[in-house]
């Protein structure tokens, strides 16, 4: 985890407060959509490792924003004059998926290192070729699947990995909104750019499926270091196939129920969606404006455990309950909630889960820059995220299960 200023890391004490840490390195964030504005820039500039040098957006106004809150000393609607910053030396890019490749591509040979937000790229095609660059190019390349650091989720894979439940063998996620039964009413403000372009635009590769199969995908497998064999999918356009949208508001899918399979044998049902959405078992969500109902629950052969989340931003993190096989026979005490450390008490934005998550992941960033290790989701990593996605489209069309594409495609 990234430390922050004024905070002792783990083993540090108060002697050994104050040895200089290695140089800060030089950091620029392209894309000041809400990802960057509430995650990816707060993170950098509460890190001891990362100094924000620059900014891009081809939008002023965006640039504006951010520099009102941060002070940043350089903003660049060209992304070349923002590639050649003195001090530049990594690059988060927070743009929408089907930028990816091309802005990866050109911050690549300028020999930045690259932290992308998920999904890696918008084919699989792409994310090979910006493996194939980076490793030629000898950057660091790194996939926001901060997922992996939210607070509930790493208590979640402590279970799982200390054998409370037994071996795992089925798990079932729901995540969903009901945005666009009504987007004028219930899209938080702020937030509709981020979704107008998830629903319009034909060129980022995908809808709902593409945006959050990836989290998921990625974390079975860094919970249980398995690999994605085979997809079985089923996906519908609610809005323009019966709420009556124009076609070119809705492009992509609205809703969407995948089945994966593991290497392992553990079975993954994700249901995701913006047209309805539960009630949360342990929160009680559902009912309120323009929010996500996340949950889930994994089954082993010794008990099992539901966890349920509030939405990334809040300041607070979510529950898990366990059920015990052992405790429930031998004692009867059935469910219970487990313990979790209090979520910090920040003033601003990220907080909570969100500061964890993002501030965990921009550290293990660091790390990663310096060749050590890293729990941060690799290029990798984010290529077998992607190449599910692909297949469950393709499992979708062909109304079939459908294997993993390996990502032997040629790259561009």
């Amino acid at each position: 985890m990234t430390r922050f200023r004024g905070q002792a890391s783990e083993g540090e004490t108060k002697e050994t407060q104050g040895v200089p840490l290695p140089h800060r390195i030089g950091a620029g964030v392209v894309g000041m959509g809400v990802a960057a504005l509430s995650g990816h820039i707060p993170a950098i500039v509460q890190s001891d490792e990362f100094t924000l040098v620059a900014i891009c957006d081809r939008d002023p106004a965006k640039l504006r924003e951010a520099h009102s809150e941060w002070s940043i000393p350089h903003r660049y609607t060209e992304l070349m004059e923002f590639l050649e910053t003195p001090g530049l030396e990594a690059v988060i890019i927070a743009t929408p998926p089907d930028s990816h490749f091309e802005i990866a591509r050109a911050a690549i040979s300028g020999n930045k290192h690259l932290l992308i937000e998920k999904p890696l790229a918008a084919s699989l095609s792409q994310c090979k070729a910006i493996l194939e660059r980076a490793a030629h190019q000898k950057v660091c390349v790194m996939v926001g699947h901060e997922k992996r650091f939210h607070p509930t989720f790493e208590r979640v894979r402590s279970i799982v990995h200390n054998g409370s439940i037994g071996t795992p063998f089925y798990g079932g996620v729901h995540w969903a909104s009901n945005v666009k039964l009504d987007p004028q009413r219930l899209v938080p403000a702020g937030f509709y750019p981020g979704y107008k372009w998830r629903w319009q635009d034909r060129t980022v590769g995908g809808g709902i499926v593409q945006d959050h199969l990836p989290h998921y995908v990625d974390l079975i497998r860094h919970w249980m270091d398995v690999m994605p064999v085979a997809v079985y999918a089923q996906t519908m356009n609610v809005a323009r196939d019966i709420l009556g949208w124009l076609a070119e508001e809705s492009v992509w899918e609205d809703l969407g129920l995948v089945v994966v399979r593991f290497s392992n044998g553990f079975l993954l049902r994700f249901e995701t969606g913006t047209v309805g959405r539960s009630l949360s078992p342990i929160w009680s969500l559902g009912s309120g404006i323009g929010e996500w109902t996340e949950y889930g629950y994994i089954l082993g052969t010794q008990g099992q455990l539901v966890f349920d989340l509030l939405p990334w931003d809040s300041s607070e993190n979510g529950r898990i309950a366990v059920w015990r096989l052992e405790a429930a026979t031998g004692e009867g005490s059935g469910w219970s909630y487990v313990e979790q450390p209090e979520p910090s008490r920040r003033r601003g934005s990220p907080s909570g889960a969100a500061h964890a998550m993002f501030g965990s992941q921009i550290g293990e960033f660091a790390r990663a820059i310096r060749g050590q290790p890293t729990r941060g989701a690799t290029v990798e990593d984010g290529t077998i995220a992607l190449a599910v996605v692909e297949s469950a489209y393709e499992s979708a069309k062909s109304r079939r299960e459908c294997p993993i594409n390996g990502g032997n495609s040629p790259a561009p």
